[in-house]
């Protein structure tokens, strides 16, 4: 590396980005040009840094690994470059390329390419500042609502420690506004809540109301946001040709979305955290180490639900009684498989646990993670707009549900974890039970009481819906934040939700009983919402013509 002076000063800006796809398939090309815009020249080999990132911010600093925050280095390259004063160089990043890879932790729908030239600063210019450059990218064939999507996730990961049932509460309210506003003008199903009038929604454009509608929302849950959101609102509706129909739409979005955030307004979420004295018995919940979370959103199972009739209807009788030997079994089984430095977890298992957990203060959540395989689903059918509106709606609309029926039971049992359970188990009169008072699980995060299972309620609910869209026996492979460039493959939704319940006993944080009743019981809640909401307009006049008859 030779420098002629200390006044060179390089830029880097993006050029045309093409066709970027999603793990396992490294495909895709990104144009950046290198311009020094000061004095002397600059010659050598000097680094450009390309990550993923859920914003446009660079949090990863240098030489700490592939990811930290919501932030992924995606490679690293040292083109051969020389530029005077004024001149600049254009080079293609191809993907194929093996220092590259496509982004793993952000969902396809709308994400951040960050490019970054001379990472280690080996070059002495004038102005150190202006070394980054950033772009807002959707994958190719995303509609609005799998953009939408995304922006939603991209706010939740950057909204530190979001409760994932509240995610999943948000998540709700803007796609069944989405949906009823595209449902409006299509009028192929009934609508969720908001019923417009033929006439109101005649020629207005979808693209335009699922894009006002989702922004509408959005700006009411995450008012921060606000001039992200306001860009991306006016990206959205620069794709639509200027008129009435876009003017109709945008009307339209935000008339619905008004009408479903009053209709939520007193759900009874603002009241979620009410006084909770811990347990100090055996069997009952007390704050975990090594943090000693206080109990969250205690009064969550309140809120209510989104279609389910009552929480009172998946409320299980409870986990098994301490000194039985199930209880016995499925403690000695967490103990082993979930400790922190197990001899009998498999390295498979450690991925499994890890990949599912989203339990770092940055991430989407599990919610967020169904959605993000939704979306890649939803690109891989080509679903059309309508479809994805009311795929979305019911993805979330059982998400939601399930978190607050999840929360419910949690709090309603009381049930202690397996780290407390595991170091003082000399109390629960249980013979076939030793304690450990040093056990440690792989993961500590826990701020809730442990039946039921949250991920294995959530998996069960997700597992239901995409099984009604896209079958049973559907293969796909998908990626994880928690574990950058890991590749999972799975032959049916079915799989993958096993997997992601029973991730939790790897993890130390469930015993296998709540495992098998919350999957269970999220699979059955999953079913009545799509045998219950959204049905299509010619299943009821069936229906109504056989009530006739």
């Amino acid at each position: 590396m030779t420098t002629a002076g200390s006044f060179a000063d390089l830029v880097i800006q993006f050029g045309d980005i093409r066709e970027i796809t999603s793990l396992p398939d490294d495909r895709g090309e990104v144009e950046i040009t290198i311009a020094n815009q000061g004095e002397e020249r600059v010659e050598g080999r000097f680094g450009v840094n390309l990550y993923a990132s859920t914003n446009s911010v660079l949090e990863l600093p240098l030489n700490s690994g592939t990811q930290q925050g919501r932030d992924e280095l995606l490679g690293f390259i040292q083109p051969d470059i020389s530029l005077g004063s004024g001149e600049s160089e254009t080079i293609t990043l191809n993907f194929a390329d093996s220092r590259l890879r496509v982004p793993s932790v952000v969902a396809p729908g709308s994400y951040h390419l960050i490019a970054q030239v001379d990472p280690a600063n080996t070059v002495v210019e004038s102005n150190e500042e202006n070394n980054l450059a950033s772009t807002q990218v959707s994958a190719e064939d995303s509609d609005v609502i799998i953009t939408w999507n995304a922006v939603a996730l991209n706010l939740a990961a950057d909204t530190e420690r979001l409760f994932p049932p509240v995610l999943a509460r948000n998540l709700a309210i803007m796609h069944a506004a989405v949906y009823d506003a595209v449902n409006a003008i299509d009028r192929s199903y009934m609508p969720y809540l908001v019923e417009v009038e033929p006439k109101e929604a005649k020629g207005a454009s979808p693209e335009a109301a699922a894009a006002a509608a989702a922004h509408r929302v959005l700006l009411n849950l995450y008012p921060q946001q606000a001039v992200e959101l306001n860009q991306q609102l006016s990206k959205s509706l620069a794709a639509i040709p200027d008129g009435l129909a876009e003017d109709k739409g945008v009307v339209l979005g935000q008339f619905v979305a008004d009408q479903l955030l009053a209709a939520r307004s007193q759900d009874g979420s603002s009241n979620s955290q009410q006084d909770y004295i811990p347990g100090d018995q055996p069997g009952e919940w007390r704050p975990t180490f090594p943090n000693y979370l206080p109990a969250r959103f205690t009064n969550w199972g309140e809120v209510t639900p989104f279609v389910i009739p009552s929480v009172l209807d998946y409320r299980t009788d409870g986990p098994p009684d301490l000194t039985s030997e199930l209880y016995a079994q499925n403690l000695n089984e967490v103990k082993s498989l979930g400790s922190l430095n197990s001899l009998t977890r498999t390295p498979e298992q450690t991925e499994i646990a890890k990949f599912w957990s989203f339990d770092h203060p940055y991430s989407f959540s599990i919610q967020g993670f169904w959605n993000k395989i939704g979306e890649e689903i939803a690109l891989k059918e080509g679903n059309t707009l309508v479809e994805n509106a009311r795929f979305f709606a019911l993805l979330n609309l059982a998400q939601a549900d399930a978190g607050i029926t999840v929360i419910d039971s949690k709090y309603f049992h009381n049930f202690w974890r397996p780290i407390t359970a595991i170091r003082e188990a000399d109390t629960d009169g249980n013979p076939d039970t030793v304690a450990d008072p040093d056990w440690i699980s792989l993961i500590n995060l826990s701020s809730t009481p442990e039946y039921i299972g949250g991920h294995s309620i959530v998996a069960g609910a997700a597992v239901a819906v995409l099984e009604d869209f896209f079958g049973e026996d559907y293969s796909f492979s998908t990626t994880s934040s928690e574990l950058p460039g890991v590749v999972r493959s799975y032959d049916s939704f079915y799989e993958a939700g096993l997997e992601a319940s029973l991730s939790r006993i790897y993890a130390g944080l469930h015993y296998r009983f709540t495992h098998e009743v919350s999957f269970g019981l999220g699979e059955m809640l999953g079913e009545d919402v799509v045998q219950n909401a959204l049905l299509p307009t010619d299943s009821l006049n069936a229906l109504n013509t056989a009530n006739i008859i």
